[in-house]
């Protein structure tokens, strides 16, 4: 049960980091902020490895005032949140499963 609790802690923690790296993304680009900051620049590089794998499923608008809509960091986004969500939903499956197994097991043995 403990073990589950950490699982899902730890789950939650490296999903939300990047989940958060990604929405800064989204927001410094949507901003244009100015990618030579060396903040700016980290944060592409690192986010660059999170979107490769998004990269190109759609086009990226460029809004008036040349706000550009990162469409591919935000499928990311939606796509990492729900990996998050199953992959936490797993782990609550499989820790309710072995409780009530182990629950079933101690009663047919004390029944015995």
């Amino acid at each position: 049960m403990y073990t589950a609790r950490a699982l899902l802690f730890l789950i939650d923690l490296i999903f939300g980091i990047i989940e958060f790296v990604i929405g800064l993304r989204i927001l410094f680009e949507l901003f244009s902020a100015n990618a030579s900051s060396p903040i700016v620049s980290w944060l592409y590089a690192v986010s660059r490895t999170l979107l490769y794998p998004f990269q190109g499923i759609f086009p990226s608008p460029v809004l008036s005032g040349g706000f550009i809509l990162d469409m591919s960091a935000i499928v990311a986004l939606l796509a990492y949140a729900l990996l998050a969500y199953f992959i936490s939903e797993l782990v609550r499956f499989i820790n309710y499963h072995s409780i009530r197994y182990n629950n079933t097991v101690t009663t047919v043995e004390k029944n015995t």
